[in-house]
């Protein structure tokens, strides 16, 4: 007993030397909390809502098992275990013939010489970049009660209780189409990097290609094939689309869950199945990181390598090769049906060439065009860049919370998108408190620890910027100021605040210490005066000719809002990221007394009316679309920084250089390839994403993948194939112009991972 006494003091006296460590460094320290505080927002928060949600009656605020009970009730019992029963079928026929898809096509490209194989792997990452209904579009276009194939072709009529596209397994067969491509990616990587030598072995010991398969290469395949099947199962029971367009009588957990909130305005409803949904998710997700873990990132090994085993024998090559080709060719006739589709004035009826739908889409869906593209492009860099820094920070850095962190920042893209909206909704339709006081304190508690060295001057630096923060909000009340006037008087504030830092801040760093101040001086001047700029190019824009030159030119007027006048917020919490940097750059005795004003200043923000209030705000997509795509950032950052020698960067330091240096000089030229090949898969994730945002989108911020649906369920197929193919465009117009920068700029393309981040 004695001697676990040392050793637990010894425990946390090293956990807190490693925050200390990280605490020397702002930039490594910042990044940190800000990281954590995003995860922590817009992962954790939301998720713990639903949960809380399908617990507690949202209108009394009592404790309530009300729709858990259901389960058990002999009138809604049955339908609820229908439902659940539907899901599990799905997930499990989706994972299972994925899965075999997935490896046919691996093996084929990998080991069976196949023919123009780079043309066949760009061909099949078709559904990876596009909708994740387009597949069930082209599905009813062509076996539908009207299809082409069905109806036209064949004459097939479908009467009440037959068997046709509609259900389970019309279902499950887009599913496996959907999502096979994921797989084969997975095991893909695996074949490739299966040491030749071990199989060679076995063949000059005369052992038969079927036994050296059996014994060697499916063993050493057995945590790809297990990881794809239990991602493959996670992703098709959080698909939403395919299911509300192809379940028919067939209900599943997301569509419930979609209804209850759409069509039943019964929150606690949808928490509760969200909740009953969440937890076999989640448990292949912890399965599924098991087997993730246990693969080997080892690039190089000292040991010479074989060349790769090719299968030869004509029967097994060519069973593998056709099969690949069937399943290419139905592929491509579903992609090439949807095209035709949208050239088509009504399809089933009146088949002849029609340019209008297109027309139509970028009349009637311009506004959602232009929202989709502008919000999945700022998105997609705010993804990369958190999924970098918490790459570095699991990797390169030891600190209590480590594996927290990097499970929970993956969480994001393993939970159905359509809990993660919801979690959206129940968090932040007000303004949640706790989290903003918490994050809050973590930023304001750094700063005061970079302006005094006593703990006790800290904490009462903490106390006071919040408390002085949340009364200066009442100012304009008290002194008869409109709202508009008070950001101008935050703005003396901050220009006050960066004479003194001019004033007082150490020598060659006063110009930094001024521009930070007046950086956030003119993001209040810039708050005020956008609409100024806006409002009038809004107003001449609607008088413009024309259809779409109006649309335009309003949409405009709106992306210069969005950065121009974002919640007051997030405009608080980046200024206090900023007096970060230049508080620690002050001496002097009047260190503490501008870092306590610029924590109030900042903090008059960050508590000023419903702060944090996103729902109906375009930030929140925002938000949504980077935690969905977040997974792959940091599995990208996480490989390229662990193929880096370790070495290299404390040479650096070494030499003089700190953290943020050495990240900036040393670790990121490394890594830029793959960040920017991941930039490319995150863009795609954005710009078809439906089930997370499906709740959270506006009239004025349309989503194009919402648009689609409708027109699919207003009977609009022509005009919903439309729409995809130009979303599909976009996708393919921006992975082609980062590919060709990519090869210009680095000498070769980079692989993008696609397998994770749902």
């Amino acid at each position: 007993m004695t001697a676990a006494v040392p050793k637990q003091r010894s425990l946390l006296w090293r956990r807190w030397q490693e925050i200390r460590l990280i605490g020397q460094d702002p930039v490594l320290a910042v990044g940190l909390i800000v990281v954590t505080s995003f995860v922590f927002l817009f992962v954790a928060l939301p998720l713990l809502r639903v949960i809380y949600q399908g617990f507690v009656n949202p209108v009394t605020g009592e404790f309530s098992i009300a729709y858990f009970t259901q389960f058990v009730d002999p009138y809604y019992g049955p339908y609820l275990w229908r439902v659940v029963t539907n899901t599990m079928i799905m997930g499990l026929g989706a994972a299972t013939g994925g899965t075999i898809l997935g490896f046919i096509f691996a093996y084929a490209l990998v080991r069976c010489n196949f023919p123009f194989g780079r043309l066949v792997h760009v061909v099949t990452l078709l559904p990876t970049i596009s909708p994740p209904f387009a597949i069930a579009i082209a599905a009813i276009l062509l076996f539908g009660r009207n299809g082409l194939i069905t109806r036209q072709m064949l004459g097939m009529r479908f009467g009440p209780g037959s068997n046709d596209i509609y259900g389970l397994d019309g279902l499950i067969f887009v599913q496996i189409i959907t999502f096979f491509p994921v797989a084969y990616l997975i095991i893909r990587a695996m074949l490739e990097r299966i040491d030749a030598s071990m199989e060679e072995a076995a063949l000059s010991l005369r052992a038969s290609k079927f036994h050296i398969f059996r014994t060697i290469t499916l063993p050493l395949l057995a945590p790809g094939i297990a990881a794809s099947f239990l991602l493959l199962f996670v992703e098709s029971l959080a698909d939403l689309g395919n299911p509300l367009l192809l379940g028919g009588n067939d209900p599943v957990l997301s569509t419930e869950i979609y209804l209850a909130v759409s069509g039943q305005f019964d929150q606690q409803k949808a928490a509760a199945l969200s909740f009953v949904l969440l937890l076999p998710t989640l448990t292949v997700f912890l399965v599924q990181r098991y087997y993730i873990s246990k693969r080997s990132y080892i690039a190089v090994t000292g040991k010479p390598t074989t060349g790769r085993i090719f299968v030869k024998e004509p029967v097994t090559r060519w069973t593998f090769i056709i099969l690949t080709l069937i399943t290419l060719a139905l592929v491509l006739l579903l992609y090439f049906t949807i095209l035709w589709g949208s050239f088509t004035r009504l399809w089933g009826i009146n088949n002849e060439l029609f340019i209008g739908n297109y027309e139509m889409a970028f009349s009637r869906g311009l506004n959602a065009i232009l929202s989709t593209t502008f919000l999945s492009a700022v998105a997609t860099p705010l993804a990369g860049v958190i999924g970098v820094v918490i790459a570095f920070l699991v990797v390169r850095r030891t600190f209590i919370g480590k594996q927290s962190l990097d499970f929970i920042s993956n969480l994001g893209g393993a939970v159905p998108g359509t809990i993660l909206g919801i979690g959206y909704i129940v968090a932040y339709i007000n303004a949640p408190w706790f989290a903003i006081l918490l994050v809050y304190a973590l930023l304001v508690g750094y700063l005061a620890s970079r302006a005094t060295e006593r703990l006790w001057v800290s904490l009462a630096l903490v106390l006071a910027a919040a408390v002085a923060g949340y009364y200066l909000n009442w100012a304009p009340v008290l002194f008869g100021l409109t709202e508009a006037s008070w950001r101008y008087v935050l703005m003396v504030g901050f220009l006050l605040l960066a004479a003194a830092g001019a004033a007082f801040a150490e020598p060659g760093r006063r110009r930094t210490v001024a521009f930070l101040f007046a950086a956030m001086a003119a993001a209040m001047l810039a708050y005020n005066l956008s609409p100024m700029i806006t409002e009038p190019l809004a107003r001449w824009g609607r008088t413009l000719p024309g259809v779409d030159l109006p649309k335009v030119v309003v949409k405009f007027a709106s992306f210069i809002t969005f950065f121009l006048q974002p919640t007051p917020a997030i405009l608080g919490y980046t200024f206090l990221t900023m007096s970060i940097f230049a508080v620690e750059r002050i001496r002097g005795p009047l260190r503490l007394a501008i870092g306590l004003a610029a924590a109030a200043l900042a903090g008059s923000l960050v508590f000023y009316g419903n702060s944090l209030t996103l729902v109906g705000t375009p930030y929140i997509i925002v938000a949504a679309y980077a935690v969905r795509s977040l997974p792959a950032s940091v599995r990208a950052g996480v490989a390229s920084l662990q193929q880096i020698d370790p070495s290299i960067e404390e040479a650096s330091n070494i030499l003089g250089g700190d953290a943020q240096y050495t990240f900036r000089n040393v670790t990121l030229p490394l890594i830029l390839p793959a960040f920017f090949a991941g930039l490319v898969f995150a863009f795609a994730r954005h710009m078809t994403s439906l089930s997370a945002i499906i709740f959270l989108t506006t009239a004025q911020w349309p989503i194009l993948t919402v648009w689609v649906l409708s027109e699919v369920e207003q009977g609009g197929m022509s005009v919903a194939a439309a729409y995809s193919i130009i979303l599909i465009a976009i996708v393919l117009a921006a992975i082609g112009l980062m590919s060709l920068w990519l090869k210009r700029t680095y000498g070769a393309s980079q692989d993008v991972d696609m397998t994770i981040g749902g």
